[in-house]
């Protein structure tokens, strides 16, 4: 009787179980949605959803008068740097820089990155 261990039929089991994770990581490669590229692909990278944050940018576009596409990302490249997307929001939360859009109150670095979104969708 032969044993369910063998060595054949580990490395069959490791070498399938191997083939599956590429293909499992190619598949979500392949299959993730793509954008045109914009020159603010490093900071719209930080939202998990771009779709509906550039429909939230439209928004505070309709506010904000004079809406500088190249200033802004340079602003937020420059905290970033230091920071992450939830830490910034936290501190432009808690000392009161807020953007008011169509009903949306939002901290002022998500507001003005959800604008990139829609700049970049258009």
């Amino acid at each position: 009787m032969k044993t369910l261990f063998s060595r054949r039929n580990l490395l069959v089991g490791v070498g399938t179980a191997a083939v599956v994770a590429g293909v499992g990581y190619e598949a979500t490669r392949v299959l993730r949605k793509r954008y045109a590229p914009s020159p603010y692909d490093d900071l719209l990278a930080k939202l998990d959803d771009r779709d509906g944050s550039a429909q939230i940018g439209e928004a505070v576009l309709a506010e904000v008068d004079d809406f500088d596409a190249k200033a802004v990302a340079a602003q937020l490249r420059a905290k970033l740097v230091q920071s992450s997307l939830a830490d910034l929001a936290t501190a432009d939360a808690a000392a009161e820089r807020l953007l008011e859009a169509h009903g949306w109150v939002l901290p002022q670095s998500l507001a003005l990155l959800c604008a990139l979104a829609a700049k970049a969708a258009a």
